[in-house]
Formats: structure tokens, sequence, C-alpha cells
């Protein structure tokens, strides 16, 4: 998200229902290339999304798919009715078209230019500073859910569910169970200091975030012996940084399992010596010059040495430093050719940029 902001500005909207949304959104909306009445819309609706979002921003580009498919799932399978209103954040009316193209729900439209944009009255209503934004209402204007894309990144189509009080504290009260597990390491039913440590830095987590962490989860020590049993830690739900127990407990346990195979794949290269080691490390096969494939055994047979150099086509300091790698190892072939072999391993994203 882009400039976040999750205070929502109080302002006194009149009426409730399609007044209270009228007053937001405008009297009419877009739906495909004809206007409608916001009334035919959002009358009715058990719920009403408003998304503030952008062609131009690349998190809503991302998110906007993922939102749509999740928004056609609960039109198929019926059940709470969802109306969902976009408001572009774009700076043209072409931009805001191919945006709006693809999406299934309605707009308003890009010349109702007091309720589009930051400042909209809906953006003003609900202090959008960042995109994209999914705030959704009750079908009586009352504001359940100011972070709908968090919500919806992660129960998919099962995101209204999570908009009843009851079917949340459920979903947290797993998402915690899943949580504790993750992060009881050693598996002896406790969650100590170190275990908190090491899973905050699995998950990239700054020190000084960590250390914050540990203080607010050892708060919930209510007995003192400086560890968390699984009622002491699942006592009431968590979030850091915005980010779910559930996402942490995905997140920690993703992370475990990368873990675990670079440790099995350390112990696997350990034992290997020889060409055994660079066929493992390198494949079967290399390509040679001009675009010719050789063995891995014939590329290396030899060397006194062999540099593995990892790099990408679009990263500058590679850039930079290539010329100077290619010069000193032409230097050093020219002197004595069984001396060092180079083997690059590009990071680069497609075939052009690695030939290239």
């Amino acid at each position: 998200m882009l400039l976040t902001s999750n205070n929502i500005l109080e302002i006194n909207m009149s009426g409730k229902g399609t007044k209270f949304f009228e007053s937001l959104l405008g009297p009419k909306l877009l739906e495909g290339d004809k206007e409608v009445d916001i009334k035919s819309v959002v009358d009715g609706k058990d719920y009403v999304a408003i998304y503030h979002s952008a062609h131009w921003c690349p998190p809503c580009r991302r998110f906007t798919p993922a939102f749509i498919k999740a928004y056609e799932e609960i039109q198929k399978k019926g059940g709470k009715s969802l109306a969902t209103v976009f408001v572009t954040c774009d700076k043209s009316e072409g931009q805001f078209k191919e945006y709006f193209k693809d999406m299934p729900w309605h707009a308003v439209p890009f010349s109702a230019g007091e309720y589009k944009g930051f400042g909209g009255k809906s953006a003003k209503h609900l202090k959008v500073n960042g995109i994209p934004s999914l705030s959704i209402f009750d079908g009586e204007g009352k504001l359940i859910e100011s972070q709908g894309v968090g919500v919806v990144s992660e129960n998919g189509a099962d995101f209204l569910k999570m908009l009843d009080p009851e079917e949340k504290k459920k979903a947290e009260s797993a998402a915690m169970e899943s949580l504790f597990a993750a992060m009881d390491l050693n598996g002896d039913g406790y969650i100590e200091k170190s275990e908190i440590e090491k899973c905050f830095g699995l998950i990239g987590a700054p020190p000084h975030i960590t250390q914050q962490e540990v203080q607010t989860l050892l708060t919930r020590d209510t007995d003192g012996d400086g560890k968390l049993n699984k009622k002491e830690f699942c006592v009431a739900t968590y979030s850091v940084a915005g980010r779910s127990p559930k996402w942490l407990a995905e997140a920690v346990g993703e992370r475990l399992k990368e873990a675990k195979k670079k440790e099995e794949a350390k112990k696997e290269f350990a034992s290997l010596k020889g060409m055994d080691f660079f066929k493992a490390l390198l494949g079967d096969k290399l390509l040679g010059k001009p675009d010719k494939e050789l063995s891995t055994e014939t590329a290396l047979d030899g060397k006194e040495y062999v540099g593995v150099y990892l790099s990408a086509h679009w990263c500058p300091p590679c850039k930079r430093f290539t010329p100077k790698l290619a010069e000193a190892f032409a230097m050093i072939e020219s002197k004595d050719a069984k001396k060092l072999a180079m083997v690059f391993v590009t990071c680069d994203r497609d075939e052009g940029s690695f030939k290239g």
C-alpha cells in the first residue's frame, strides 16, 4: 500500500442506507458504459464496499485481480449480498477507463469530480491517503471493516465471513492456535523468548521490532515463568505491522520449511566433492559460447579454481562490476587457461534479459 493511513475522519453524513452512500458517492454510478441510479446498486444490499484504487498504482494492480476473483465467487455462490463501488484515483479518464473495463462492479463516473480521487467525499470521510483501500459498510452505512484489502488478501471469497463478529472471533482463535503451534519450535508446549526472537528473525523483522514484540507478547505471561503456554498465548488475537496471526503463522511455517531445505541441502553438498559437487550445484549441462551446450565435466575438468557468479542484467551494481570481472578473467585465462573456470548463474527474469 502507498502512504498508508488507518484513521477514519469523522464527518457527519446525512441519512442512512441509500442516502448515506449517495452523500459519499453521488447520485449516479457507472455500470459498464451506462449511468444508473445509486439506489439500484446499493438498496437492499447486506454489504457495500468502496474501493479506492488507480491504474498507475502497482500494489493496486496486484490486488485488483484477487479482489475480482473473490467478488465473482461471492456473486456465484449467493448468500450475503455485496455491492462494490470503485472510486478512481487515476489522473486521466483514459487510465480510468482502461482500469475499470475489467472490473465486474460499479464505479463513480470520472466526471463526478467531487466524489472521485483523494479529494473526493468518500476519501475525505475515510481519510484515504494510501491505495489500494477497501472499506466495507453494512447496508445502512455503518463501517464494518476499514482494512478490507488485508481481509480479502488473506481470506479470498470467504472474506465476508470475517465481517460477522462471531465468525471473525472463531477465525482469530483458530489463527492464534496455528501461530502458537508454528512458534513452539521445540514442541514442548511453551513459547520462550528465544523462540519468539528466532521466529521474527525468520520473517525478516528488524532487531528493534523483534525486541518490541518479545516484550509485547511476554506481557501475556500471567504466571511469571518467563514463557507462554497455549492458554496465555491465545488469550487474545495478535498482529504486528498490520499482519494478522494467520499471515504470521503461514509466514513462520514457510520460512521454517525453507530453512530446513537449506540445511538438508547444506548437508548433502558437504558430502560431495570434486565434479559431483559442481554437478549438484550447477547441473549436468552448462552453456558455452557461442550458445553451445557442453557437459559440466567438460567445462570444469582440470581447472584449479571455479568461480560461480550470480548476477542479473537489471542490477546496476552487477552491470558496473561485470566488465571488471570479465577483464580480470581474460587476463588470467591468457596466462593459464587451466587456472580458472567462471560460471554465470543468472538472476534475470526472462531469457531475453539473460541473453542480452
